[in-house]
């Protein structure tokens, strides 16, 4: 019976959650640009 809740908490709190905030905004920043050149972003060799 508690597998089952927690899969029902899953599937109406968490994924409706998650989806929504993929709506709302993009944390990785990988929407396409148009006037991209290139998406190469140069690496920071000092911590290395």
């Amino acid at each position: 019976m508690r597998t089952f809740l927690l899969f029902l908490l899953y599937h109406l709190v968490v994924t409706p959650a998650g989806l929504l905030a993929r709506l709302v905004r993009d944390p990785l920043s990988r929407r396409a640009d148009a006037n991209a050149t290139t998406y190469w972003i140069p690496s920071d060799r000092r911590h290395r």
